[in-house]
């Protein structure tokens, strides 16, 4: 039997959220299919993308799925008969979207429905960190809003305390994506070691307000809010056009703009009727630095990680 696992992607920090903040994105995500193998242990045996790791020790869905597995008791290198892997990536390498969350986040969600593992979804949570730790470090401002849906603050991990926010009806998102990748080692490395405490309140400050804007769907709560103070700062020189395709689309009506994570992908809230205009303002600001770049525009996935196909599907990861 095949069993299928949807996991949506996200745009995290979102301003002043860094490391703690993400909302998971409607009609964008990574499906992971698994089915009983041939042989023992986890294998790779399709991937939609020629640049994603074959090997199951680096790929995060199987890292994934290895983690769901020894969290059942079971060892996933003797497992027999094994499990056989396929991604299918609906999600930019290195874009900015969550996409190796996405994929642990599915991975987990597929091998718990396949095996029957029924782990608690702070589990499924876990299993995903470790394997997001294994490539890119451990922070769940992807992870939590791909396996919860909606917008997830995550207070820490251990303990876990997070938090659902409700994003109001009435705000869309606008994702526009300039053809260039930023590795997410590069974006932290280039991140200041210490921050001053003028900086930490007013982020804190801008955190609160955003929060409470996207749940009452208030532009200027928004709009003085979406700001950064840490982490865009110190990433400018990664995200050649950011700033004129920031402008732009403020002038054109978003109600706030930021990086998604370690970009480039670039995150606008708007309402009805503007998410066309904002996207063309900001692709033509890209255009005339001479940046191919490609828009989305959507909403808020409130489901999170699902199974689509297999003995699970009825039921939530």
């Amino acid at each position: 039997m095949r069993t299928t696992a949807y996991a949506p992607g996200s745009v995290s920090n979102v301003g002043p959220g860094f490391d703690c903040f993400g909302i998971a994105v409607a009609g964008r995500g990574d499906r992971v299919s698994v089915q009983p193998g041939s042989a023992r242990g986890l294998r790779v045996i399709g991937v939609s993308d020629p640049r994603l790791p074959g090997d199951p020790l680096r790929n995060t869905a199987t890292l994934a799925a290895a983690a769901v597995l020894r969290r059942a008791g079971l060892d996933p290198a003797t497992l027999d008969p094994g499990l056989d892997f396929t991604i299918d990536k609906g999600l930019p390498l290195a874009g900015g979207l969550g996409g190796s969350a996405a994929s642990a986040v599915a991975g987990a969600v597929a091998v718990d429905s396949a095996m029957r593992t029924h782990l608690s979804r702070e589990a499924l949570l876990e299993a995903a960190l470790e394997a997001e730790a294994a490539v890119s470090g451990r922070h769940p401002d992807n992870v939590a809003p791909s396996l919860y849906g909606g917008a997830v603050v995550v207070a820490s991990i251990e303990p876990l305390r997070l938090v659902r926010v409700r994003v109001h009806p009435s705000l869309k998102i606008v994702l526009v994506s300039p053809a260039y990748p930023v590795e997410t080692a590069r974006a932290r490395a280039v991140l200041p070691a210490s921050v001053s405490r003028d900086d930490a309140v007013a982020q804190a400050g801008n955190l609160a307000h955003l929060i409470v804007g996207l749940e009452r769907g208030e532009p200027e709560l928004i709009r003085g809010a979406m700001h950064d103070r840490i982490a865009e700062p110190a990433r400018m020189s990664l995200f050649p056009g950011y700033l004129e395709a920031r402008l732009a689309a403020l002038e054109a009506g978003a109600f706030g703009v930021a990086v998604s994570g370690a970009g480039p992908t670039v995150v606008a809230f708007t309402g009805e009727g503007a998410p066309a205009v904002v996207a063309s303002a900001m692709l033509e600001a890209y255009r005339k630095r001479g940046i191919e770049a490609s828009p989305y525009l959507g909403g808020v996935d409130a489901e999170g990680a699902r199974i689509l196909g297999g003995p699970g599907a009825a039921s939530r990861g």
